[in-house]
């Protein structure tokens, strides 16, 4: 009588579904996909987002910079492009052409050093196309996030960062769950000012605890 696989069901059932959410889906892409080189240009070039996102200095993005962007967001721990599931498309969406992109999202950017993954922790960004925003789509994908970063990325803490004068995204970091670390007081310039940037992070154990997850 072959041994029962109903231990194993469950955890087939989360590897299926690993990369879906309730409303989104996310793949991989590779530099050179048109799709996801055109959704990263949209973002570049919306600088609200940018200057949310970033703390560069606020210029135009040169070809290069955006190519230099490509490798750092394929050679990351874990980069996505965060697409709409069929359920979420347009009515005049053609399933041949895709999934439509809405946005990217990274853990680890650049790649995770072999000096320093004994550490396992990692940072995590995330952009939206601007018609995509304040539709719940960033609070589901970064839940998403870091599901896979403390299942299956075998990582120990997640950290993000935030400009003060992201009220919003403040809002968002702190209502998944993300605990206030730091604050570094008056680095970030824009428009004559200087802000304060907040760190923040989660560790494995609060997110079990966030997840009712019993060692």
């Amino acid at each position: 009588m072959s041994p029962s696989n109903n231990a194993y069901d469950g955890l087939s059932e989360a590897v299926a579904a690993s990369f879906h959410s309730t409303r989104l889906q996310y793949i991989r892409p590779d530099e050179n996909d048109a799709k996801f080189q055109a959704v990263h240009r949209e973002i570049e070039n919306d600088l609200n987002s940018r200057s949310l996102a970033s703390n560069k200095l606020l210029r135009p993005t040169a070809p290069s910079a955006i190519e230099e962007g490509f490798k750092s967001f394929t050679d990351a721990l874990l980069g996505v492009a965060i697409c709409l599931q069929p359920s979420e498309e347009a009515a005049d969406w053609n399933p041949e052409h895709g999934p439509t992109i809405i946005g990217t999202m990274g853990l680890g950017w650049g790649g995770v050093s072999p000096d320093t993954a004994h550490n396992r922790n990692a940072s995590m960004g995330i952009s939206l196309i601007k018609k995509y925003q304040n539709k719940g789509y960033g609070r589901e994908a970064i839940n998403w996030m870091i599901d896979w970063g403390f299942s299956y990325g075998g990582l120990h803490t997640i950290s993000l960062t935030a400009a003060e004068f992201n009220p919003a995204g403040l809002h968002l970091y702190k209502s998944i769950g993300f605990v206030q670390e730091g604050r570094r007081r008056e680095v970030c310039y824009l428009n004559r000012k200087f802000y304060d940037e907040i760190d923040f992070g989660m560790t494995e154990g609060e997110w079990e605890t966030l997840r009712g997850i019993n060692k």
